[in-house]
This record gives structure tokens, sequence and C-alpha cells, in this order.
């Protein structure tokens, strides 16, 4: 796992990982900046939200780093599953662009599947429409041969590399404790937004037990494909 922030961990995403048997080491890029242990030890990556942007690539070493690890497990089939930040190094490390979002995603946004996504072995479970949490400036454009999976409006929210590669720009690690964590810490960001805090605890308290299924599901189906990778190698 790919940690970029002491406030963005795997949270939801961590017990399916478990409970699948899998065991989970944490690159921390502001400790590291490249990987403490070679890709060829693990059968899975995952890469979290950050503050930073895929856009400083060039002057921030981690990111460069990143991109090189994820553009190595690409090739070698290895399976990725990005969020928000995350997803935009994937796309960015499979040849697409990640450039700042026309539209700021704070809090609560309906999300809509694409019918690509109803037979996906990872996002398949997601239904057709739901809340997801965002919280995001940049976007990015459609890494080649890739596969639109969920949108909001003009914005790419789910997408498939290749048959082993994901790429979530919302949030489906949160729950309660990350929304009011957040809600403490970027207070500012989120005045400048002029969002409603109150309605963004109403949604929270609305969505959180419905989307922590959503969250174990997607945690556990990206586990399963990992524990095929791992399988295989054998």
């Amino acid at each position: 796992m790919i940690q970029h922030d002491l406030d963005d961990a795997l949270n939801e995403l961590a017990p399916p990982i478990i409970v699948a048997g899998l065991q989970v080491d944490t690159w921390c890029t502001w400790h590291d900046e490249q990987s403490p242990w070679p890709l060829d030890e693990f059968a899975g990556v995952v890469s979290m939200g950050a503050l930073a942007s895929v856009t400083n690539e060039t002057s921030v070493p981690w990111i460069r780093n990143e991109l090189e690890l994820l553009s190595r497990a690409l090739e070698r089939g290895v399976p990725i599953l990005g969020v928000c930040f995350g997803s935009q190094s994937l796309a960015r490390a499979a040849g697409g662009q990640v450039r700042k979002s026309p539209l700021t995603e704070i809090g609560w946004h309906d999300v809509t599947m694409t019918s690509h996504a109803e037979t996906d072995p990872v996002l398949g479970s997601l239904g057709k429409e739901f809340p997801a949490f965002q919280w995001h400036y940049d976007t990015f454009d459609l890494p080649p041969d890739a596969t639109v999976l969920a949108t909001a409006g003009d914005l790419i929210e789910a997408y498939r590399v290749g048959d082993s590669a994901w790429g979530v720009q919302f949030h489906i690690e949160a729950n309660p404790s990350v929304v009011y964590g957040w809600l403490g810490t970027y207070r500012d960001a989120i005045d400048e937004e002029g969002i409603d805090v109150d309605e963004l605890r109403a949604a929270t308290e609305r969505n959180w037990i419905e989307y922590k299924r959503r969250s174990w599901e997607v945690g556990a189906a990206f586990a399963t494909m990992v524990v095929k990778a791992a399988t295989s190698r054998r």
C-alpha cells in the first residue's frame, strides 16, 4: 500500500484485505522517497489519496518513483487499485494526462456506473448509481486502452486498464471517522468552496452504512484478484 499522508490510509478497504489472508506493507512516501521493497515481493499494489498533485511529478521525487513503480506493475500484470490521487497516478503511469479539474468535488456526489461496470470483477457490485465521498482538485484524461466504469457529469470517476488495474476518483475507503477528521483538518478549504458543513455531516449520517458495504465489497473483490495473481506466480 502506498500512503502519501498520515490521514489517508486504507480505512474501510483494510478489513476485507486482511480477511482474504493478505499481508499489507506500507510505503509511506513522506518517510521514504521510494518503496523500501522491490515490486517482485508483492502480488498487488494499492495507491491512496494525497494532498500532492501528480502534475508536480518533475519536482517531487516520490511521485516520479511511484509512477515508475506503477508502470512496472502494469507491464507485469500486477493488480493495482488507485484511489483518488492513486487513480490519477495510475492514469499517468498508463499514458494518460493529469490536469486541474474544471470542477472541485468535495463531499457526497452521485456517481453513475457505465454498462461496462456491470460485469467488472472489482467494481461490478457498486450498482448503477450511488453517492460517493469525494475530495479532489485534479482530474485526468483516460489512458489509452482503458475502459470507463463510472462518471459524474463530464468527469471520469472510475476506469479499468487492461484486466488487472483499477482507478477510482472517489474515496471508496472513507468512513465517518475519515470525513469528520477531514472536516476539522481542512476546514479552510471547505469554507473557501462554500460547502454547507451541516449538510455534509447529515449526508455522511445518511450514507455511511451503505457506503461501508460498498467499500468492503470492492476491497474483497480486489483482494480476490491479488490472491489469484499470487497463486498464479507459485
